[in-house]
């Protein structure tokens, strides 16, 4: 059985440091899967706590504003992958938000939620319009950042290499 993530424990594993492994940038090079339109690719992250997280990194090939990077968690206790997080591009369909009723055709990021798993809805339903980015490049930037991923020691640089810019994904 699935347990249901309160609010505070999913902003805990948002928060939590995720170490980036070397050379992650090629690893997470989308590749074509072959009868789909689309490319992916999948990174599994342990943390020293003993945390498991995947990025996944979805591509539309026909379309570049067409994309899911997507941050999931292993649940031990129900030995399930749940989704935390996912940064959407413009997405051929509308998503409509199934407790607000608001829908939208724009970037977006999916966040999971206590109350969408109560209610009976996928953890990650809920969704908000973003301006934060509007390549997959810029997705892929935001969401390491805001995901709390720390660059392997030797692409981090001082201050002054990136004049006052500590991380650059």
């Amino acid at each position: 059985m699935v347990s249901t993530l309160a609010d505070t424990e999913i902003m805990d594993l948002l928060e939590e440091e995720k170490p980036l492994p070397e050379k992650y940038r090629d690893r997470l090079q989308p590749k074509r899967k072959s009868a789909y339109q689309h490319e992916e690719r999948e990174l599994e992250v342990n943390t020293p706590s003993g945390h498991s997280f995947r990025i996944i990194i979805r591509r539309n090939s026909q379309n570049i504003l067409d994309f899911s990077i997507i941050l999931s968690y292993y649940d031990k206790a129900s030995n399930t992958w749940l989704r935390l997080v996912r940064y959407n591009g413009k997405h051929p369909s509308l998503h409509t938000n199934k407790i607000e009723r608001n829908s939208f055709h724009d970037f977006h990021i999916h966040k999971a939620t206590e109350r969408y798993q109560l209610g009976d809805y996928p953890i990650d339903g809920y969704a908000e319009v973003t301006d934060a980015y509007s390549t997959f490049e810029e997705a892929l930037n935001a969401f390491l950042k805001d995901c709390h991923f720390e660059l392997p020691p030797r692409h981090q640089r001082s201050l002054f290499e990136w004049g006052g810019v500590e991380n650059e994904y």
